[in-house]
């Protein structure tokens, strides 16, 4: 069976590096990134504004000078209140291949304080500026600071260590579930459907996902559509009534519900702001 990642991370092409990591400035405004996960180690700087941040069950509110280490694996989601200016970077294990093999083990610390945030932020601004730098020296400065940067928190900010469970590790037991809900979130998905492509029970894929995501299986399906009809409020002038048959949502009143406990508002209320 395929292996699959729910996210995939973009190849930014700066210095044509043989793995594939995301490194940018991200200027964005109200903007909801649904539950999520991948095989490659995360670090967020929050530049300006404020990101409210979850991992697992774990709640965040992020503000300026703040960062967070997301584990690779971990399922995370993320919410901008407003607008918000935050560096992103995400390196794959496989970056440390013939170089630190253990790192698949490695679990780091998440939230870091405001003294541990400033002794890293320097790397991310130093690698922005080779970014920008069209000499092909910074090429070599730009991967030097990178495995500088993560020498830190190897050496600084190591948590634990990963146990492994036998035959598949962690949340990849259930990848395939992941990248199939991803996928067809907009139709009619039942539990028993989703158990048959890892053929196991309808239970035991309620304990797997719950176990692995510390989500349901409803949630997180109700995650993805809330997403999806989130950026379709916000950029499209569709009525409500047809954004949320094409998210696939049959029951308006829990929906509804779930929508306000994650945007504090209305669908209605949510597009009339837009339009002040």
């Amino acid at each position: 069976m395929n292996e699959y990642k729910h996210e995939n991370i973009l190849h930014k092409r700066h210095f044509d590096l043989q793995f594939s990591i995301r490194f940018e400035v991200v200027d964005d405004v109200n903007f909801y990134s649904p539950f999520h996960w991948h095989n490659h180690i995360e670090a967020l700087y929050v530049l300006d504004g404020k990101i409210g941040f979850k991992v697992e069950e774990r709640k965040y509110l992020l503000e300026g000078g703040d960062m967070i280490i997301v584990n690779s694996e971990k399922i995370h989601s993320s919410k901008l209140n407003g607008r918000a200016k935050y560096i992103l970077l995400q390196v794959p294990l496989s970056a440390f291949e013939g170089i630190y093999d253990d790192m698949e083990s490695v679990v780091f610390k998440e939230a870091l304080s405001s003294d541990e945030s400033q002794k890293l932020f320097p790397f991310l601004e130093r690698m922005l500026e080779c970014v920008d730098s069209k000499e092909p020296e910074q090429r070599v400065k730009f991967v030097s600071l990178l495995y500088e940067f993560f020498y830190v928190i190897l050496s600084d900010f190591q948590a634990e260590r990963k146990r492994a469970a036998g035959g598949y590790y962690g949340i990849n037991r259930i990848s395939p579930v992941l990248a199939y809900v991803e996928k067809e979130f907009r139709q009619k998905i039942s539990l028993g459907d989703a158990a048959q492509i890892i053929n196991v029970s309808p239970e035991h894929l309620c304990r797997l996902f719950k176990k692995y995501t510390d989500m349901t299986f409803n949630e997180y399906l109700m995650s993805l559509r809330i997403s999806a009809f989130y950026q379709a409020l916000q950029n499209t002038n569709q009525k409500i009534s047809a954004l949320l048959e094409e998210c696939g949502i049959a029951n308006y009143k829990v929906f509804i519900r779930e929508f306000k406990k994650t945007f504090g508002a209305t669908p209605e209320a949510i597009r009339s702001e837009r339009r002040l």
